[in-house]
């Protein structure tokens, strides 16, 4: 039985902490907050990283795979 209710608490655990991939960079975002977008910028199976920075500095972009930005967060 408690096998059971962790393995249930394990399945919620692991889908509520997936981070979403949006179809937008957001135009405010927190410093060294990071979101995935998925536009046109990036090749076929990849999607934008937006790390977000200090006022006055430029946002860090690179292309990430799928994979990689679903494993990270």
């Amino acid at each position: 039985m408690r096998m059971l209710i962790f393995g249930i608490a394990l399945l919620f655990g692991v889908d509520a902490s997936a981070q979403p991939i949006l179809a937008r960079e957001p135009h405010t975002l927190p410093p060294f907050a990071v979101v995935y977008v998925q536009n046109k910028s990036c090749s076929y199976g990849k999607v934008l990283r937006v790390v977000g920075s200090l006022k006055g500095l430029q946002r860090k972009r690179t292309c990430v795979s799928v994979s990689s930005a679903h494993a990270e967060f």
